[in-house]
């Protein structure tokens, strides 16, 4: 038993439709017009029926990752390992399943005060991928590969052990690379824990080892050819978007993108070439480098 994949994301923004243009106009998702009583916008990259929930508020932040397992078995398992171990699971209603296109899930806060939706049952409506821009295909999985989630989150973790052992004991995640990166001198020691899920993307969450104001520290989306990623790149730079982190590749996991911030302060990573592992014959990395090349940081203020 483990964690299929991370399925979607909730994520509150004070301008739902500038989110929207952004997610559209710039990465190249499709509006999925799904209605909604809560007034919630959704974006779609796949079959999936969204893969982005953004919700109106007051301020923006990421509000909840949606990890999908395989089965109601698997699911309500968990569920009893992890109220075995002290922590509170509040079941989900059935309208707000109904919202989210599950059959059944529930919520949970880890060590971090991050919240997640634990769930099982995507139902699917299988519509095309219809890009504004012209994006071909975003990299989700396939019929060999399964469903490999949306992409990745990296998400705060202040107590990064107390974090480590929830989601490897509990969630059903793996390590893949344990990076501490060169800082600056007076920088704080940064750590970054990968935890890849049941599909073979190099890592499907990460850990950050400090708190951070908007409950995430950036998301990945991932194209299928690297034409697609600079001619996103040349879209955000027209727009005046801030990129944050210029074209590059990861040592880790091989990704090739660049970073740029979306309306309201997330960071989107939008990448090509990511690596895919065989996790049986795969021995888990230490890192002490981020980037192969590029990736020149330059973060607002």
């Amino acid at each position: 038993m483990g964690l299929a994949s991370i399925g979607y994301l909730r994520i509150q923004a004070s301008d739902a439709d500038a989110w929207m243009d952004f997610g559209t106009n710039m990465l190249g998702l499709m509006d999925a017009q799904r209605e909604d009583s809560a007034g919630a916008r959704f974006l779609r990259m796949d079959a999936h029926p969204f893969r982005f929930m953004i919700e109106p508020g007051d301020s923006d932040c990421l509000l909840a990752c949606g990890l999908e397992y395989r089965s109601r078995d698997d699911f309500d398992s968990v569920c009893a390992d992890l109220e075995s171990a002290g922590f509170s699971v509040e079941p989900g209603a059935s309208g707000e399943a109904a919202r989210r296109c599950v059959s059944g899930f529930a919520s949970i806060t880890d060590p971090g005060g991050n919240l997640l939706e634990l769930y099982y049952g995507r139902k699917l409506d299988y519509k095309p991928l219809i890009s504004p821009t012209g994006v071909s295909a975003f990299v989700t999985g396939d019929e060999y590969t399964g469903d490999m989630g949306f992409g990745h989150a990296v998400v705060p973790a202040p107590d990064i052990e107390a974090s480590i052992d929830f989601y490897t004991g509990l969630i059903g995640l793996a390590i893949s690379d344990d990076l501490t990166p060169p800082m600056p001198e007076g920088a704080p020691d940064t750590r970054v824990v990968f935890l890849h899920a049941d599909n073979p993307r190099q890592h499907s969450l990460a850990l950050y080892n400090h708190p951070s104001p908007l409950g995430v520290v950036h998301i990945m989306v991932e194209v299928s050819t690297l034409d697609e990623v600079g001619l996103a790149l040349d879209r955000v730079n027209k727009a005046g978007h801030p990129v944050i982190a210029s074209l590059g590749r990861h040592v880790n996991d091989n990704m090739c993108s660049f970073y740029v911030l979306a309306p309201g302060g997330i960071a989107v990573e939008y990448g090509y070439d990511g690596l895919q592992v065989d996790w049986d014959n795969y021995t888990p990395t230490v890192s002490t480098e981020g980037d192969l090349w590029g990736h020149e940081y330059n973060f607002p203020g």
